[in-house]
């Protein structure tokens, strides 16, 4: 097996580093072993029709991601992180919104909303619609691709669109889906929130639900790092180097799994993942509260030591 260039991917972490990060990791992990005792607890009280699914499957997906994060800082590879924590942030918005109040239609508009999406997806693999005669002159003009037999192996979408369909006439989307061709009107391309009058974007939805501070640090600071356009910040530094006895001034790129902004990355973790089980708790589960509140207790002094101003890990470079 090669070796990875030690100064760019060091594989061995510093024994001190690499005991607070396990402490981290462990940290989340006991978070998200309580969050899936949540999870169980709000599809025990969830009965009913189709509007308890996206809030149910929001929080399955929150503690998906945050169980990658987790195995992420295990490893020291915490950039990568970062924008799992943006979606973390989405999804405690989404959450919250859902909760705060109008909970059925807001559930409902997410459903019509998705299904839309995805009949739009389907109808480009349905032969004989125009998405797919779009389709077919890309694939037949793109250079990339030397499969003669690609269109024919393109997976029929024709069942998939009629369930789609007949799941947009059932009599509980109706309300949902008169306000969506409804907003569709005022918005080209709405997201599932801005129905019924909501924030058109997530920045408004993070106004509306007095989050500014949290969209602001993790939400547009690191976009740059989702979209992979800060490629430089951070990554680079200058140097002194002695060649030939005359001092130089050099640009070194700093190592891959650079644990410095772990702690960062693991707080707001952390944090998200607290925020919501209590939104949870006060709107869909009460009667658990008293026993969240006791876990809570055993867990609040780790969890101020890594939320605290403290760096726990120190890197200068």
């Amino acid at each position: 097996m090669t070796k990875s260039i030690n100064e760019i991917l060091p594989r061995e972490i510093n024994s001190g580093i690499a005991e607070l990060l396990i402490n981290f990791s462990d940290l989340i992990d006991e978070v998200i072993n309580y969050g899936t005792h949540i999870l169980k607890w709000l599809v025990n009280v969830s009965r009913g029709g189709d509007e308890q699914i996206p809030l149910t499957m929001f929080f399955r997906e929150m503690l998906e991601k945050a169980d990658s994060i987790s195995i992420l800082i295990r490893n020291s590879s915490v950039d990568p992180s970062k924008g799992i924590v943006r979606s973390l942030f989405e999804l405690h918005l989404y959450i919250s919104y859902l909760t705060e109040k109008y909970f059925n239609d807001r559930s409902m508009a997410f459903l019509v909303w998705h299904t839309k999406n995805k009949i739009q997806t389907n109808r480009v693999f349905q032969k004989g619609n125009q998405e797919f005669k779009n389709l077919q002159k890309q694939i037949e003009n793109d250079n990339s691709i030397s499969d003669s037999n690609l269109l024919q192996n393109l997976p029929s979408s024709k069942k998939i669109l009629k369930n789609l369909n007949t799941l947009l006439k059932r009599p509980e989307y109706q309300k949902a889906l008169k306000e969506y061709e409804k907003t569709k009107t005022k918005i080209k391309n709405p997201s599932w929130y801005s129905l019924f009058n909501g924030p058109r974007n997530i920045q408004q939805l993070s106004i509306h639900l007095k989050m500014t501070v949290l969209y602001e640090i993790i939400y547009r600071s690191w976009s740059s790092s989702v979209h992979n356009t800060d490629i430089i910040n951070g990554k680079i530094v200058r140097s002194q180097k002695s060649e030939n006895d005359e001092d130089k001034v050099a640009a070194d790129i700093i190592q891959l799994r650079l644990p410095k902004d772990a702690q960062t990355v693991s707080a707001y973790t952390l944090v998200l993942l607290i925020k919501t089980f209590n939104v949870i708790i006060d709107s869909k589960i009460v009667g658990k509260k008293l026993e969240y509140e006791k876990w809570y207790l055993t867990i609040r002094e780790h969890l101020f030591k890594v939320t605290s101003k403290d760096q726990l890990i120190k890197i200068e470079y």
